[in-house]
């Protein structure tokens, strides 16, 4: 190993190792609520998210101590290098909870309700393949479940007037307009297992860079 070009002393190394824990709990609490919301799953997620900010503020107040040994380039690459091991980990859940979400709607048939559609508009338009524009519509289904009634805007494929009928399917908390394709579902699970080998990947790149630096022994 190549000697480290700054010298480090205890406490740069102990201030290291809290900028490592402050981004690992953030990951950890930010992991379920990315987990919850794609699922559109119910429940308060404020104190996963208050944690969130309480290890966003220990890694970055823990990092200030190496800024005043280091480039202010060299410490916003370390940063850049962090964001984006974070933000492959939680995409790595992301495509996790996908996978998980279409096996279990594949393999238990979730029960299904007739809805109601009403206030269709068009809320948007993209580009195809043939960078030709067009509209993309929305609705708000109306259904009853267990003797209650719920709505909730969708997309959908075209106009429909309102009253028109459809079916829909109820999976845990989330209204769905169709079953996951049995296509997309090895490919969220192909996603998921790149996001995992990628996230250790780079785990192990970014410790090997700190040891090489002489912040890790």
């Amino acid at each position: 190993m190549r000697k480290a070009s700054v010298e480090w002393g205890a406490l740069h190394r102990r201030c290291a190792v809290g900028v490592v824990a402050g981004v690992a709990v953030l990951g950890v609490a930010a992991g379920p609520v990315v987990w919850a919301g794609s699922q559109d799953l119910p429940g308060d997620r404020r104190w996963w998210l208050v944690v969130c900010g309480v290890a966003l503020v220990a890694a970055v107040g823990a990092s200030l101590p190496l800024l005043r040994r280091v480039a202010a380039v060299e410490y916003v690459a370390a940063v850049v290098a962090l964001v984006l091991l974070l933000v492959l980990a939680l995409g790595t859940v992301f495509a996790a909870a996908q996978a998980a979400y279409g096996v279990r709607t594949r393999l238990h048939e979730p029960p299904g309700v007739t809805a109601t559609v009403t206030g269709c508009r068009t809320t948007g338009r993209e580009l195809d393949d043939q960078n030709v524009g067009r509209d993309i519509y929305g609705c708000t289904y109306h259904w009853s479940a267990d003797g209650r009634e719920f709505s909730e805007e969708r997309p959908t494929g075209k106009l429909y007037p309102d009253g028109h009928e459809t079916r829909v399917w109820l999976a845990g908390g989330r209204m769905i307009t169709g079953r996951p394709s049995l296509l997309g579902i090895p490919l969220w699970i192909a996603l998921a297992l790149a996001g995992l080998v990628g996230t250790v990947r780079f785990s192990a790149a970014l410790a090997w860079k700190a040891r090489e630096v002489g912040l890790r022994r």
